[in-house]
């Protein structure tokens, strides 16, 4: 009972000097909630001024008519529709009369509408040619290309019509157009391992467990550096002297300092996920997508116990480490080397499924805290609940049980004075 007493005594200092460092608090918490979304709104305004410098060259200049199919096809149709709606678009277009454009460093991308176009498209054994030359190394002539793409195509679907109806007059017969143009189709239907249909809000739902594993990775760095300013900042304040000369055991003053930390990194986390939920905001509202932000309470709910754990199994194995050394960028640089596994594990279960992994492959991974992690939060998100409270439990006692080792492992002497 009277154990009881000290650690709460100790947590409630822990918890008044944390209050008290604003600039933690501000760094922490803060900086993440505001400059995430302010990035998006940054990379948003960058973005519209942002010049892109298209410019179309019509080489054919000409109409052409099939007699027999009695339709006309007009170069000049395509070139006006790309001006058109690029420059709805917001792109600048430039008419020219030369390929020479290409050579012109300020021109993005050119597209050029060769000699012989509109024959070419009217007729019924030729295909027409556009050509696209696109600058190299610039990521907005890319997005301009796919835009380019897709007006020509619509191009192409007006003049396939056309020639469709044509030759169904003319054989006498009642066809579809569709059925013509697209005689087979393919459709994805997304349903769940066990075969069963979803909705729109699982495969969000997956999205939005994917960033929440990325959001692990920033949960992990505050609490390290917490627990380095609460053992060498002490030390170096002359204050842990104090504390070790109380009654509270050596362990307790340990507890106390590893719960506020991972309290600190909980919070962390919270923060960064609504400042990424922030900067996905601005930038679907600038992009005109459509806006639709799907959260899991109990998602969320599971990330908040999974990053308690990971935040404790990360300060645990550095506090033996960090009680030896002499500084804070020493005990700063090892703290650096755990975090970093994890951040590039975290960043890896973004992009890759570990529960699809071959067993010869995952099970020697298991060995590593942070594949616990991120398998609880992709087991949940595919219903395999049982599987996920085994990961979180096996995370829970494996940091349990570092926690216990390595408080047992600090010394005294060594935390006073530790070696250079």
């Amino acid at each position: 009972m009277k154990k009881t007493k000290y650690l709460l005594i100790l947590l409630n200092r822990e918890y008044k000097d944390l209050i008290r460092d604003k600039k933690t608090l501000f760094t922490t918490i803060l900086l993440p909630l505001l400059m995430l979304p302010i990035l998006g709104f940054i990379e948003v305004l960058m973005f519209t001024q942002q010049p892109v410098n298209i410019a179309v060259v019509d080489l054919d200049s000409t109409s052409c008519i099939n007699e027999i199919l009695n339709i006309t096809v007009s170069s000049q149709w395509l070139s006006g529709n790309l001006t058109k709606i690029l420059n709805r678009t917001g792109y600048r277009v430039f008419q020219e009369n030369s390929i020479q454009v290409i050579e012109d460093p300020k021109i993005d991308l050119v597209v050029v509408i060769p000699r012989g176009f509109s024959m070419n498209a009217s007729s019924l054994d030729n295909v027409a040619k556009v050509v696209v030359y696109r600058k190299a190394g610039y990521q907005s002539a890319q997005r301009a290309e796919s835009d380019v793409y897709r007006v020509i195509s619509a191009f192409s679907y007006n003049i396939s019509r056309l020639k469709i109806d044509a030759l169904t007059k003319l054989a006498n017969v009642s066809a579809s157009f569709s059925a013509l143009r697209n005689p087979v189709e393919a459709r994805t239907e997304v349903v769940t391992i066990v075969g069963k249909p979803v909705t729109a809000e699982y495969e969000l739902r997956n999205i939005f467990a994917r960033f929440l594993v990325i959001a692990l990775s920033f949960v992990v760095a505050p609490a390290s550096s917490y627990v380095i300013d609460g053992i060498i900042g002490e030390r170096e304040r002359k204050t842990i002297e104090f504390l070790l000369v109380s009654p509270a055991p050596l362990t307790h003053i340990i507890y106390a300092k590893m719960i506020m930390a991972t309290f600190l990194g909980i919070i962390a986390a919270i923060a960064d996920a609504m400042g990424l939920v922030g900067y996905l905001v601005t930038m679907s509202l600038a992009l005109g997508g459509g806006l639709f932000i799907f959260i899991d309470y109990s998602l969320l709910a599971i990330h908040s116990v999974t990053a308690f754990f990971t935040i404790l199994v990360t300060i645990t194995i550095a506090l033996p480490f960090i009680t030896r050394t002499k500084g804070i960028r020493s005990a700063s640089n090892i703290a650096s080397l755990v975090t970093m596994l994890g951040v590039v594990f975290f960043f890896t279960g973004f992009f890759i499924d570990f529960v699809k992994l071959p067993q010869n492959v995952l099970t020697p991974l298991l060995i590593i805290p942070y594949v616990h992690s991120i398998l609880v939060i992709q087991q949940y998100v595919l219903g395999n609940i049982i599987e996920s409270i085994i990961h979180i439990v096996f995370l829970a006692v494996l940091s349990i049980a570092l926690l216990i080792i390595s408080t047992k492992t600090v010394d005294t002497e060594k935390l006073l004075i530790a070696s250079s």
